[in-house]
């Protein structure tokens, strides 16, 4: 039980950020499967590039990661390419705000 209980949190932690940030940007598919679905073809996009270009530093992966996942965003979503930029980088945002938020709750601060 405390399996399902986590992995629904990490579900939520995934796709609330993202599915908020879809709705304040103005995309046109904001629902909480059309979100997860995202995440998942964005994973897939950003496996093939890391598959591709295994060589790449940690120091220009975010330079790779933002757009491949805006285009992900972008296909999925039904955006242009700049929303679905500023969607990655406020999606980003709130997932660390929440999840900072979430760990300090489960640690009693």
């Amino acid at each position: 039980m405390e399996t399902l209980i986590s992995l629904l949190i990490v579900v939520l932690l995934l796709v609330l950020p993202l599915k908020f940030a879809a709705k304040f940007i103005g995309a046109k598919n904001t629902g909480f499967f059309a979100c997860l679905f995202a995440l998942i073809v964005s994973a897939l996009f950003q496996y093939g590039v890391d598959y591709y270009f295994p060589r790449l530093d940690d120091t220009y992966d975010w330079l790779i990661t933002v757009p491949v996942a805006a285009l992900a965003y972008m296909l999925v979503l039904g955006t242009s390419f700049l929303k679905a930029v500023l969607i990655a980088i406020v999606q980003v945002i709130l997932m660390v705000l929440l999840t900072a938020l979430v760990a300090g709750l489960l640690a009693g601060i």
